[in-house]
């Protein structure tokens, strides 16, 4: 193993920084997505751990993306992304109304002209930014995994949040998706 790549799996070993991990879940994550009606052990399991595969390195929560990347928030979403689940996902009929709930949890300060929250609203608001990524998943046409299932959730992330693209490696965040079941 080269010592970059030993380095990098030292960095996505155990959290032991940032959120307390049982706080993130319980009173973050949880009511974030039950306040959409989304919530339950799979999707909260998957989200919090979301959070720890995207978001710590180092024993630091980051909130934008380092270097040139364009990621902003706990949950490291691309404008791009965040704007394509408004614009194709979330302002269509069908889910005007978590459209609506979405808008309650972020606010008005830092929305457009239309009252859709800015991509930038995920970098202060972690509520907002657990309650997108849940979002995110839901486009996703596979269920998500079982609620005890650390492999099959980082093996989910990977394909889907990180893509192909991204740098994560599911191996890797195994521990901290059982650490989110855990917590």
């Amino acid at each position: 193993m080269s010592k970059i790549t030993n380095t990098r799996k030292q960095n996505m070993a155990k959290v032991t920084g940032g959120i307390y991990i049982p706080h993130l879940k319980n009173e973050i994550v949880q009511p974030a997505l039950e306040y959409l009606g989304l919530g339950g052990a799979r999707a909260i399991n998957q989200v919090t751990g979301t959070f720890l595969a995207e978001g710590y390195a180092g024993g630091f929560t980051y909130l934008k993306q380092l270097g040139k990347g364009p990621a902003v928030g706990a949950m490291q979403m691309e404008p791009f992304t965040y704007n394509d689940i408004w614009k194709n996902f979330l302002l269509t009929p069908k889910r005007n109304h978590l459209a609506n709930l979405l808008k309650n949890i972020a606010g008005t300060f830092n929305a457009d002209s239309a009252g859709i929250p800015k991509p930038n609203t995920l970098t202060g608001d972690v509520f907002f930014a657990a309650a997108m990524c849940r979002i995110f998943y839901l486009r996703v046409p596979t269920a998500l995994p079982l609620a005890n299932d650390a492999s099959g959730m980082a093996q989910y992330h990977k394909k889907y949040y990180n893509t192909s693209l991204g740098k994560a490696v599911w191996q890797e965040n195994v521990d901290r998706f059982q650490q989110a079941i855990d917590a």
